[in-house]
């Protein structure tokens, strides 16, 4: 890749990461298993309604958990919270696979997270909410044209992504990045 390029892409990346801070809601975007390995729980509940919030900056949602794919030790989670704020998600009384992390030992969920309708994931997705932490150890980076190209990078599968930093690569996004005997990492499916 030429310097330019790379400048180029640097620039592009602090803009878009300084307006995340900035902002607070801007995220850039994220295959599932980053936002798996990024998160303190990952799990499948089922939103029951909403609950009055003893925090007047958060909403409460109640929720039944059906799938705990990633948790640190706590109960089960009966209550997840959103910000009231733009950067809060508005849930309907749905099932959900839902991303998010811990503070003061509650679960916090906003629009950086993954939250999804369980009906809307495919099943490749489904199955590999179980084997993505064996990926945690890969990295996922973003590129764009003959970057792409790069065949074998220890530790690091690429996604492509699009002139609008939005990913842009199907055959990823239905794959996982796995490290194999040698540990190289490496887009696989699954059936």
């Amino acid at each position: 890749m030429s310097a330019a390029v790379t400048l180029a892409l640097l620039f592009f990346l602090s803009v878009a990461l300084n307006e995340q801070v900035t902002e607070g809601c801007r995220c850039l975007p994220r295959h599932p298993q980053q936002h798996f390995c990024a998160s303190d729980i990952v799990i499948r509940g089922k939103v029951v309604g909403k609950v009055n919030s003893t925090i007047p900056e958060l909403t409460a949602y109640n929720i039944q958990t059906v799938e705990t794919f990633k948790q640190p030790d706590m109960k089960r989670i009966q209550v997840i919270y959103t910000s009231q704020t733009s950067c809060g998600i508005n849930l309907q009384n749905d099932e959900y696979l839902l991303s998010g992390h811990v503070k003061d030992g509650r679960v916090l969920v906003d629009l950086c997270n993954l939250v999804k309708p369980w009906k809307e994931l495919s099943r490749a997705q489904k199955l590999y909410l179980s084997k993505y932490q064996s990926g945690c150890v890969c990295e996922i980076s973003p590129c764009t044209g003959a970057s792409c190209l790069t065949e074998i990078l220890q530790k690091k599968c690429l996604i492509r992504v699009n002139n609008s930093f939005s990913l842009d690569d199907e055959e990823a996004l239905q794959s996982i990045c796995l490290p194999d005997n040698n540990g190289f990492c490496s887009w696989r499916k699954f059936k």
